[in-house]
């Protein structure tokens, strides 16, 4: 008898603590009354990021840029987000190479470039 008991009594306060969290997911969620801001901001030896979010009342809103610096030119990609759309760009450019097309037509004693032997 007192073991069926202990038994009842067990299983009795197990169900009143998990009844209310398994009908918790059929309530709306608790609407949002603050902002939160995140930045992130980091530099090395190899390059960049600077980035950052708010999570608002409206959304998620967020921005990032990352850089390198390569030794023929630099390398710089982000996004910017909104909560309906986000949008990524990319920039990959060989400014040694353009560099050194340049300064061959306007250098009098010429400046070395690929091919020529140096």
């Amino acid at each position: 008898m007192k073991t069926m008991l202990s038994v009842a009594l067990i299983v009795g306060a197990v169900l009143a603590v998990a009844a209310p969290a398994l009908a918790e997911h059929n309530s709306e969620a608790a609407a949002r009354d603050s902002v939160d801001l995140n930045l992130d901001v980091k530099i090395g030896g190899d390059g960049f990021r600077v980035g950052g979010t708010v999570f608002g009342l409206e959304g998620v809103y967020g921005a990032w840029i990352n850089g390198a610096v390569r030794p023929d030119g630099f390398f710089v990609d982000g996004r910017v987000q909104h909560p309906e759309r986000a949008y990524n760009f990319k920039l990959n450019a060989d400014v040694a190479g353009w560099l050194r097309r340049s300064l061959r037509q306007f250098v009098p004693f010429g400046f070395p470039g690929p091919g020529d032997g140096i």
